[in-house]
C-alpha cells in the first residue's frame, strides 16, 4: 500500500446513494488503510475538480455531472473511478482515456421493478426519466423492453424540450398532463427516487390516487426522501455499500499499478423496499384482491388457506379457484412467498437466527421455512446469508475464509478416522 494515499471524492454528500458508497469504502480503508479522503464541500452535483497538487499516490472518484468536469478530467493523469455517468461527453473519452466506471444494472432494475408491479396485478405500465442523463435513458430502455416482452403497454413521460431549464413548479403542469392523460390503473417506474417524490407530489396536487390509479416505484433507496414523500416511495434498493469497498479495492491497484485500464464495476440492485406507493394490488378479480390485502397484513401469524377463505366469507375452493385463474398459483404459496420475501430481508438485514427468523417471517418454525426457502431458492438460509455476506469481502479476505473452512472440515475428517 502507497504511504500516505489520498482519494479525492468529487461526489455530492446529500445523497444517501453517495454516502452508502462512502460507508464501503471506509469499510475498506479501515482493513486496508491507511487512506486520506478529501471530500467536495458541495452539497450538490455542481462540483469542479480540486486542486490535485503532487500526482503521487493520488486517486480521483466523481460523478462527472457536467461537460466542465468532463474537460477537466481530459487533462489530468491519476487513476480516476466515475459512478453512473451523466453526460454525453464523458461516452466520447472514457475508452480513450481509459477511465473506470462503477455502472447500475439497468436490465435487472428494470426487471425486479416491473415483477414487483406484475406481483401485484398490473397490466399497464409507466416510465418517468431525466433529460440528458444515460443512466435514465438505460433504466428506461430496459423497462420498455420487460413491457414488451410481457405484450404489456408501456408510457413514456414526453419530456419537454427545454426540460433542464424548468423549474420543478414549471415543468409540473407537464407532468400532470402526462399523468391525466394515462389509463388507469398504471404501475409507473421512475429513474430515481427525486423524481419518484416529484410523481407522487404531482399526483396529490391534481387528485390522482396513489397507489389505487398511479402506483410509483423510485430508485436508490434513498430512505429520508422515501419517508418524507406522502405516500412513502418504494425504491430499489442498490448494492452501494459493496460497490463502495469494490471501488476502492480497484482504485488502489490502480494506484499501486498492479492494474490499469479501463474496467467496469456493476450496481447490482439488492431488493424492493416496498412502502405505500406501491402496496396495493391491481387485479380485476375482487375476491382474488382482498385475499391478497389480507395476507398482506396476516401473513407473519399463523394463518392458513381456511383463515383467508373465512376472512373473505365464501368457501375454500371457491377461493383456490379464483387463485389459478388470476394468479396461477395457490393459496398457500402467495402466504408463503410473503414470508418468504420476509425471510430474505432479515438475513441480509439482521444478524438474528435461522430459527428465529422462521418465527418473525411467519413460518413459526424452521422446517417449513427451510423447504420453501430451498425450494425457490435453491440454497439455505444460512448459505443465502453467507453468499450475501461473502459480497462485501475482498478477494484476499474470501480466500483466507475459504482456507479457514476447508481446514476444519479436514480436522473434523482426521477426528471421524
Amino acid at each position: 500500500m502507497p504511504r500516505r494515499t489520498t482519494i479525492y471524492l468529487l461526489l455530492e454528500m446529500s445523497r444517501q446513494f453517495t454516502r452508502e458508497i462512502f460507508h464501503g469504502m471506509i469499510r475498506w480503508s479501515n482493513i486496508y488503510g491507511p487512506v486520506s479522503f478529501v471530500a467536495a464541500t458541495g452539497g450538490d452535483l455542481c462540483q469542479s475538480l480540486p486542486q490535485l497538487g503532487s500526482r503521487e499516490n493520488i486517486g480521483l472518484i466523481a460523478r462527472l455531472p457536467t461537460p466542465g468536469v468532463v474537460e477537466a478530467v481530459q487533462k489530468i493523469k491519476i487513476p480516476l473511478i466515475t459512478i453512473e455517468p451523466s453526460v454525453e461527453e464523458y461516452v466520447q473519452i472514457k475508452q480513450q482515456l481509459q477511465i473506470s466506471e462503477i455502472v447500475s444494472n439497468s436490465p435487472a432494475i428494470a426487471q425486479l421493478g416491473f415483477d414487483h408491479f406484475r406481483a401485484r396485478g398490473f397490466r399497464q405500465f409507466g416510465f418517468c426519466g431525466l433529460p440528458h442523463r444515460i443512466w435514465s435513458s438505460n433504466r428506461q430502455e430496459a423497462f420498455i423492453k420487460c413491457a414488451e416482452d410481457a405484450d404489456c403497454p408501456c408510457s413514456v413521460y414526453p419530456i419537454p424540450k427545454d426540460a433542464e431549464n424548468l423549474s420543478p413548479e414549471k415543468e409540473r403542469p407537464h407532468l400532470a398532463a402526462w399523468l391525466q392523460s394515462l389509463p388507469k390503473p398504471i404501475a409507473i417506474l421512475c429513474c430515481n427516487d427525486d423524481r419518484g417524490a416529484q410523481l407522487i407530489q404531482v399526483c396529490q396536487e391534481y387528485d390522482i390516487l396513489v397507489p389505487d390509479e398511479v402506483a410509483v416505484l423510485g430508485v436508490d433507496n434513498d430512505e429520508l426522501l422515501c419517508e418524507l414523500s406522502t405516500p412513502k416511495l418504494s425504491s430499489v434498493k442498490l448494492d452501494l455499500e459493496n460497490v463502495g469497498f469494490e471501488a476502492m479495492d480497484l482504485l488502489w491497484k490502480m494506484i499501486s499499478g498492479t492494474k490499469s485500464g479501463y474496467h467496469r464495476i456493476p450496481l447490482e440492485p439488492l431488493r424492493i423496499t416496498t412502502r405505500n406507493s406501491t402496496d396495493v394490488v391491481s387485479l380485476e378479480d375482487d375476491i382474488v384482491n382482498r385475499a391478497i390485502r389480507f395476507i398482506r397484513n396476516s401473513y407473519q401469524m399463523p394463518i392458513g388457506v381456511s383463515d383467508v377463505a373465512r376472512e373473505l366469507d365464501i368457501s375454500r375452493r371457491t377461493l383456490e379457484r379464483h387463485f389459478f385463474e388470476v394468479l396461477h398459483s395457490s393459496v398457500w404459496e402467495q402466504i408463503q412467498t410473503f414470508r418468504l420475501e420476509q425471510a430474505r430481508h432479515l438475513l441480509e438485514e439482521t444478524g438474528e437466527t435461522v430459527e428465529r427468523i422462521a418465527i418473525l417471517s411467519g413460518f413459526q418454525n424452521i422446517k417449513p421455512m427451510l423447504r420453501f426457502f430451498y425450494q425457490r431458492e435453491g440454497i439455505t438460509p444460512s448459505e443465502y446469508r453467507q453468499k450475501k455476506n461473502e459480497k462485501a469481502l475482498s478477494p484476499e479476505v474470501l480466500q483466507k475464509k475459504t482456507k479457514r473452512r476447508k481446514a476444519k472440515k479436514e480436522q473434523k475428517i482426521l477426528k471421524e478416522q
